[in-house]
């Protein structure tokens, strides 16, 4: 059919002028087959299994992509989309499936965006690949996903699509890897599917506009002219709906005088009534599949994957024989399920024979050792210590003279040295053609070196951050709540200065309550009176009067369940002469009541506080203490993110007894601290300048901390959880009296803190310079306190990396 011919049916749109010109044949068939049931899939699958050739190269291949022309898919989608859209604003019959284009193409257009985040690109190139035509160089599971969405007609469901898998493992195991490429997967097939069926209904409205075109301009065409367009429907496979609608168009009466498209029309449409039920048929099949796609592409968003995929993983199933791996949160367990993709790959065996020996190796561990209940979990042997063990077991390579624990053993003499070697270099810079004779280039070299330092371990820290992969602490699955054996206890250490101010500390109190709602915690103000030249002051009665009278209120307005100590509470200590300040305050201020606190804890004894008010009582077993400062905010589930790491085995402090440290795990764990957006009246030009990036950012779970990333341990500022037992064990009547200010860092050293970077806590920064410069004097006052505790740091129980954090604030 030539140009010319094309021209004459004048009422053609552009799209329908563009398909028939093109070289384009008949187009693709749905992806559509026999429709089976439960036992027929199960059999299926295992043919499937039996059929599949997998490449024996494993290597990573371009000439094949994952993506097999998703971008060309979706402009095809969207061509079909405006030409159907167009078609039907001008009045045209509009088929049900092209209805549900028409209505729902804004969720097609989301899958894309899905699709490239749902894996990357490299991880699909390491997908074992099928070696054999129609699917060669695609990963093998596009060849199931293809199955399934043919023989099933594109609808998922959960049940049969567990069993299609259960009976293909039979034969062949799928790798953890290919079960979470499924969701994505089925998404590109399912939009392979959903491109052919749009292309069909496109074209078959084509073939309906040139049959309403043709019967438009019928006086203008011959028989050879009809001849012409009757064979290119034929080679677009469109001769059906074609002839169907000139049927429909065909008068009730012939006349004499009737177009020669009327009689053509009558020797090729013998019989009419069936090409309608063949059309009405098909178009209900179109109509069906159209809709089960779309339905199945919003489903895939839905379905809870995890618990779809962990069932059908054999080496999953393998190591839910570890009780502690069904309390693992689902960020651990794919911590966990990665590090053994990834050594399945090393030790080249199957991720099965991997899980098999974890499980081994977990249950052999005797129940009555210390750190029995971390070693008896998955993640000790793929994330935490065991996995040097784990690897000799499965024959891991060796990695030659740069074993990683000798290398761990070097990491902070050259973190050190990368920075002492950056200082030098911009100092070598700064003096290049300077005369650097005589003694006072000498001093100020001297004090450029220090600024040169600054920016050296900027650099040093960013390239760090970079380099390395954050990793998240473990943690259990605590979605009910914080259970008893993990009971808790909020404290804002504070002083009672007024009762305006006691009224904030409550209000404050009052908000971490109602952002973590957990049964299994208790709210406390933990106060001193202010500094004072004697013991007591006529307004100390009315002070702490006063907060338990506001205690109580919130107390009534938040009842605590029958038989549980109540929700908040004040614990208040008397003050003590201080012979250094020659003033009576509360022992050692926050570090003493901090001590004394746990110390109540662990032992019971109430020794240094007043005793509690009538009606109010410290709950039993309480394992940890969360304490905040009087201006730090707790976002909602903080709280109980923050207790679900501290609970994990591996995370469990582990004490030395000779030298009262820690060793393993963390006596601490500090969440990170942003700043909240200001208000108005302090959104001043200091805090714009120097508060940085404000509010939380929803996008961002996580970020890098040196110390923690590179060394395993973080820094304490002063906010965070404490474990009791292990913190009374190692800094109880430990320091010596009246001689550290700044403790924090020094408790995070002896105590070893764990810097817990994808929960945050809020806290304001100063509005004002004289705010920070007071808040500097006092930390850098403290630090230098620290000199004694640096020159006898192994008597403390301090090692390098505490030396070298205390070195380095002094800096």
């Amino acid at each position: 059919m030539d140009a010319a011919c094309i021209d004459r049916l004048k009422t053609l749109t552009p799209y329908a002028r563009k398909i028939l010109l093109s070289q384009q044949v008949e187009g693709e068939p749905p992806i559509r087959a026999e429709l089976f049931g439960l036992q027929r899939f199960e059999e299926h699958g295992r043919s499937l299994a039996r059929a599949q050739v997998i490449e024996a190269d494993a290597r990573p291949r371009r000439r094949a992509s994952f993506f097999p022309r998703v971008e060309a898919n979706l402009a095809a989608l969207r061509n079909a989309y405006d030409y159907v859209a167009l078609t039907s604003h001008s009045g045209h019959y509009v088929t049900p499936a092209a209805e549900w284009l028409l209505d729902n193409f804004h969720l097609v257009e989301e899958q894309l965006e899905q699709i490239h985040e749902g894996v990357p690109r490299r991880y699909y190139a390491s997908l074992p690949k099928l070696a054999a035509a129609p699917l060669e160089g695609l990963p093998r599971v596009y060849g199931i996903a293809w199955a399934y969405v043919a023989h099933t007609d594109s609808v998922l469901n959960p049940e049969v699509f567990t069993a299609f898998l259960n009976a293909y493992q039979e034969h062949s195991e799928l790798r953890l890897s290919e079960l979470w490429a499924l969701p994505t997967t089925l998404r590109v097939v399912l939009l392979e599917n959903l491109r052919r069926v749009a292309d069909t209904i496109a074209q078959n409205k084509v073939a309906r506009e040139v049959a309403h075109a043709a019967c438009d301009c019928a006086d203008r065409l011959s028989d050879a002219n009809l001849d012409s367009i009757y064979e290119l429907m034929k080679q677009r496979g469109l001769k059906s709906a074609y002839l169907t609608q000139l049927w429909q168009r065909m008068p009730t009466e012939r006349l004499d005088s009737s177009p020669a498209l009327v009689l053509w029309t009558e020797r090729h449409c013998p019989d009419g009534p069936s090409l309608m039920i063949e059309s009405q048929t098909a178009q209900v099949a179109t109509n069906l599949t159209v809709g089960n796609i779309i339905t199945t592409l919003r489903m895939i968003g839905q379905v809870d994957w995890v618990e779809l995929i962990e069932p059908v993983s054999r080496s999953l199933r393998l190591l839910g024989q570890l009780p502690s791996f069904a309390r693992e949160s689902e960020l651990t367990r794919q911590q966990i399920t990665h590090s053994m993709e990834r050594l399945a790959r090393q030790s080249r065996k199957s991720e099965c024979e991997v899980a098999e020996a974890v499980v081994t190796a977990a249950q052999a561990v005797p129940g009555g050792m210390p750190a029995a209940a971390a070693q008896r979990t998955a993640g000790f042997y793929l994330i935490g210590a065991g996995r040097g063990q784990l690897e000799a077991e499965l024959g891991v390579p060796t990695r030659g003279a740069w074993q990683l624990p000798s290398l761990r053993s070097w990491r902070l003499p050259l973190y050190v040295a990368a920075i002492a070697l950056g200082t030098v270099l911009i100092v070598l810079a700064a003096t290049r053609g300077a005369n650097t004779g005589g003694w006072q280039a000498v001093v100020a070299l001297f004090l450029l070196a220090w600024p040169a330092s600054e920016a050296a371990a900027a650099f040093v820290h960013r390239l760090i951050a970079e380099s390395m992969k954050v990793r998240f602490l473990p943690r259990l699955n605590f979605a009910a709540g914080i259970p008893p054996e993990h009971r808790v206890l909020v404290v804002i250490p504070t002083l009672l200065t007024s009762a305006a101010a006691t009224r904030e500390l409550l209000q404050r109190l009052e908000l971490h309550w109602l952002a973590n709602r957990e049964r299994e915690a208790q709210f406390a103000l933990l106060t001193d009176w202010a500094d004072a030249p004697s013991a007591s002051l006529p307004a100390d009665a009315a002070l702490v009067q006063e907060a338990l009278s506001q205690l109580a209120v919130l107390n009534a307005r938040y009842l605590a369940p029958a038989g549980m100590a109540p929700r908040f509470l004040l614990i208040h200590r008397p003050r003590s002469w201080c012979e250094s300040q020659q003033r009576w305050l509360g022992w050692e201020r926050k570090r003493g009541k901090l001590e004394q606190l746990l110390r109540t804890l662990a032992t019971g004894s109430m020794e240094g506080f007043a005793p509690l008010a009538p009606g109010l009582r410290l709950a039993d077993g309480i394992r940890y203490v969360v304490t905040l400062d009087s201006d730090t905010g707790l976002p909602p589930g903080a709280l109980r993110e923050l207790v679900a790491v501290a609970a994990h085995p591996l995370n469990t402090p582990q004490v030395d007894a000779a030298s009262r440290r820690v060793v393993g795990g963390y006596g601490i764990l500090q969440p990170r601290v942003v700043t909240p957006l200001p208000g108005p009246a302090e959104r001043t030009p200091y805090h714009q300048l120097f508060a940085g990036q404000c509010g939380i950012d929803p996008y961002n779970s996580g970020v890098s901390d040196v110390y923690q990333d590179l060394f395993g341990t973080g820094s304490f500022s002063g906010k965070g959880l404490l474990h009791v037992e292990a913190m009374h064990a190692v800094l109880d009547t430990r320091l010596p009296e009246e001689s550290v200010l700044s403790h924090d860092l020094l408790e995070g050293s002896i105590a070893r803190c764990g810097f817990v970077s994808d929960v945050a806590l809020v806290e304001e920064h100063p509005h004002h310079a004289g705010v920070a410069a007071s808040r500097v004097h006092r930390w850098t006052r403290g630090d230098w306190q620290l000199l004694p505790f640096m020159w006898r740091a192994r008597r403390y129980g301090v090692d390098a990396l505490g030396l070298w954090k205390m070195a380095d604030n002094l800096r």
